[in-house]
Protein backbone atom coordinates (compact mmCIF):
# COMPACT_ATOMS: atom_id res chain seq x y z
CA UNK A 1 0.00 0.00 0.00
CA UNK A 2 1.05 3.19 -0.40
CA UNK A 3 0.50 6.63 1.57
CA UNK A 4 -0.37 10.00 -0.04
CA UNK A 5 -2.28 13.55 0.86
CA UNK A 6 -4.60 15.74 -0.96
CA UNK A 7 -5.36 19.73 -0.35
CA UNK A 8 -8.99 20.66 -0.91
CA UNK A 9 -8.22 24.87 -0.75
CA UNK A 10 -11.58 26.34 -1.41
CA UNK A 11 -11.92 30.09 -1.84
CA UNK A 12 -14.87 32.34 -2.59
CA UNK A 13 -16.72 29.49 -4.39
CA UNK A 14 -13.40 28.17 -5.82
CA UNK A 15 -11.10 25.04 -5.85
CA UNK A 16 -7.56 24.74 -6.52
CA UNK A 17 -6.88 22.35 -8.76
CA UNK A 18 -4.10 20.78 -11.13
CA UNK A 19 -4.79 20.04 -15.15
CA UNK A 20 -2.21 17.31 -14.81
CA UNK A 21 -0.03 16.54 -17.80
CA UNK A 22 -0.36 13.38 -20.04
CA UNK A 23 2.39 10.98 -19.00
CA UNK A 24 2.72 7.71 -18.85
CA UNK A 25 2.48 5.29 -15.61
CA UNK A 26 0.33 8.28 -13.93
CA UNK A 27 -3.43 7.09 -12.90
CA UNK A 28 -4.13 11.19 -13.27
CA UNK A 29 -3.03 11.46 -16.42
CA UNK A 30 -4.76 14.21 -18.17
CA UNK A 31 -7.41 14.77 -15.81
CA UNK A 32 -7.86 17.29 -13.14
CA UNK A 33 -7.40 16.80 -9.50
CA UNK A 34 -6.91 18.12 -6.28
CA UNK A 35 -2.50 18.74 -5.04
CA UNK A 36 -1.32 16.21 -3.41
CA UNK A 37 1.13 13.52 -3.53
CA UNK A 38 2.70 10.53 -2.06
CA UNK A 39 4.25 10.43 1.71
CA UNK A 40 7.82 10.56 2.33
CA UNK A 41 8.54 7.19 4.86
CA UNK A 42 9.25 9.39 7.44
CA UNK A 43 6.07 11.05 7.04
CA UNK A 44 3.87 7.95 7.50
CA UNK A 45 3.48 7.40 11.16
CA UNK A 46 2.88 10.89 12.65
CA UNK A 47 0.21 13.64 12.25
CA UNK A 48 2.83 16.23 11.61
CA UNK A 49 4.07 14.13 8.72
CA UNK A 50 0.86 14.16 6.97
CA UNK A 51 0.12 17.89 7.51
CA UNK A 52 3.50 18.70 6.37
CA UNK A 53 3.41 16.60 3.15
CA UNK A 54 -0.22 17.90 2.24
CA UNK A 55 1.16 21.72 2.68
CA UNK A 56 4.93 21.28 0.86
CA UNK A 57 2.86 19.05 -2.08
CA UNK A 58 0.54 22.06 -2.72
CA UNK A 59 3.53 24.40 -2.58
CA UNK A 60 5.02 22.57 -4.97
CA UNK A 61 2.69 21.91 -7.35
CA UNK A 62 0.85 25.23 -6.99
CA UNK A 63 3.37 27.43 -5.84
CA UNK A 64 0.62 28.46 -2.63
CA UNK A 65 0.89 27.59 0.92
CA UNK A 66 -2.03 26.60 2.74
CA UNK A 67 -2.53 28.58 5.73
CA UNK A 68 -4.48 26.35 8.53
CA UNK A 69 -5.16 23.51 6.59
CA UNK A 70 -7.89 20.73 8.80
CA UNK A 71 -7.93 17.16 8.12
CA UNK A 72 -10.97 16.54 6.62
CA UNK A 73 -10.97 13.06 5.80
CA UNK A 74 -9.01 9.95 5.01
CA UNK A 75 -9.91 8.16 1.64
CA UNK A 76 -8.90 4.42 0.88
CA UNK A 77 -8.18 3.44 -2.85
CA UNK A 78 -9.30 0.04 -3.19
CA UNK A 79 -7.31 -0.71 -6.27
CA UNK A 80 -7.43 -4.48 -5.75
CA UNK A 81 -9.92 -5.24 -8.80
CA UNK A 82 -9.47 -1.95 -10.62
CA UNK A 83 -7.98 -1.66 -14.37
CA UNK A 84 -6.10 1.03 -15.48
CA UNK A 85 -4.98 1.88 -19.18
CA UNK A 86 -1.70 3.77 -18.52
CA UNK A 87 -0.61 2.42 -14.97
CA UNK A 88 0.83 -0.96 -14.48
CA UNK A 89 1.39 -1.33 -10.71
CA UNK A 90 -2.39 -0.05 -9.18
CA UNK A 91 -1.03 -0.14 -5.48
CA UNK A 92 -3.91 0.52 -3.09
CA UNK A 93 -3.49 4.63 -1.63
CA UNK A 94 -4.82 5.63 1.63
CA UNK A 95 -4.73 9.40 1.56
CA UNK A 96 -5.18 12.02 4.05
CA UNK A 97 -7.25 15.38 2.83
CA UNK A 98 -6.82 18.72 4.24
CA UNK A 99 -8.82 21.47 3.29
CA UNK A 100 -8.28 24.99 4.22
CA UNK A 101 -10.11 28.48 3.13
CA UNK A 102 -6.84 31.01 3.34
CA UNK A 103 -3.70 30.79 1.51
CA UNK A 104 -0.70 33.24 0.82
CA UNK A 105 1.96 33.25 -2.18
CA UNK A 106 1.46 33.48 -6.27
CA UNK A 107 -0.17 30.56 -8.09
CA UNK A 108 2.25 29.32 -10.50
CA UNK A 109 1.96 28.99 -14.40
CA UNK A 110 3.01 25.50 -14.06
CA UNK A 111 4.22 22.70 -12.30
CA UNK A 112 6.22 19.15 -13.22
CA UNK A 113 2.73 17.62 -12.54
CA UNK A 114 0.54 20.46 -14.91
CA UNK A 115 -1.13 23.52 -14.88
CA UNK A 116 -2.46 24.71 -11.45
CA UNK A 117 -5.65 27.01 -11.74
CA UNK A 118 -8.68 28.12 -9.79
CA UNK A 119 -12.21 26.16 -10.85
CA UNK A 120 -15.71 27.32 -9.68
CA UNK A 121 -16.98 24.76 -7.66
CA UNK A 122 -20.07 24.13 -9.94
CA UNK A 123 -17.90 23.34 -13.01
CA UNK A 124 -16.17 20.72 -11.23
CA UNK A 125 -18.65 17.90 -12.05
CA UNK A 126 -18.10 18.45 -15.98
CA UNK A 127 -13.88 18.23 -15.63
CA UNK A 128 -12.09 15.18 -17.34
CA UNK A 129 -11.26 13.49 -14.04
CA UNK A 130 -11.24 9.54 -12.41
CA UNK A 131 -14.58 8.40 -11.35
CA UNK A 132 -13.52 8.10 -8.49
CA UNK A 133 -12.84 11.34 -7.48
CA UNK A 134 -16.59 12.50 -8.01
CA UNK A 135 -16.92 10.67 -4.78
CA UNK A 136 -14.86 12.59 -2.86
CA UNK A 137 -16.10 16.03 -3.90
CA UNK A 138 -19.58 14.94 -3.10
CA UNK A 139 -18.33 13.90 0.55
CA UNK A 140 -16.52 17.22 0.77
CA UNK A 141 -19.88 18.81 0.28
CA UNK A 142 -21.03 17.43 3.72
CA UNK A 143 -19.61 19.86 6.61
CA UNK A 144 -18.72 16.39 8.40
CA UNK A 145 -15.17 15.10 8.87
CA UNK A 146 -15.57 11.47 6.90
CA UNK A 147 -13.54 8.02 6.03
CA UNK A 148 -14.34 6.52 2.69
CA UNK A 149 -13.54 3.86 0.57
CA UNK A 150 -13.40 3.96 -3.15
CA UNK A 151 -13.93 0.74 -5.12
CA UNK A 152 -13.51 -0.15 -8.71
CA UNK A 153 -14.42 -3.13 -10.83
CA UNK A 154 -12.10 -3.22 -13.68
CA UNK A 155 -12.42 0.79 -15.01
CA UNK A 156 -15.69 1.41 -13.59
CA UNK A 157 -16.23 2.83 -10.43
CA UNK A 158 -17.92 0.22 -8.04
CA UNK A 159 -20.51 1.93 -6.75
CA UNK A 160 -21.93 -0.47 -4.53
CA UNK A 161 -18.85 -1.43 -2.53
CA UNK A 162 -17.47 2.58 -2.66
CA UNK A 163 -18.99 3.96 0.63
CA UNK A 164 -18.58 6.66 3.05
CA UNK A 165 -18.96 7.37 6.77
CA UNK A 166 -19.07 10.67 8.40
CA UNK A 167 -18.30 11.60 11.79
CA UNK A 168 -17.75 15.03 14.02
CA UNK A 169 -14.59 16.43 14.93
CA UNK A 170 -14.17 18.76 17.50
CA UNK A 171 -10.54 21.19 17.27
Amino acid sequence: MKYGTMSYLSVEGNVLMIEKFKRKDDPNSGFFTLPGGKLEDSEKLNSSGRLESAVRETEDETGLILIKPRLRGVILFDNSKRVFKNWKNPEDFLVHLFAAVDYRGQLKKKSDEGIPCWINKSLIPTLPKNEGDSKIYEWLEDPRHFMGVINHKGRALDEENTFVDYFNLTY
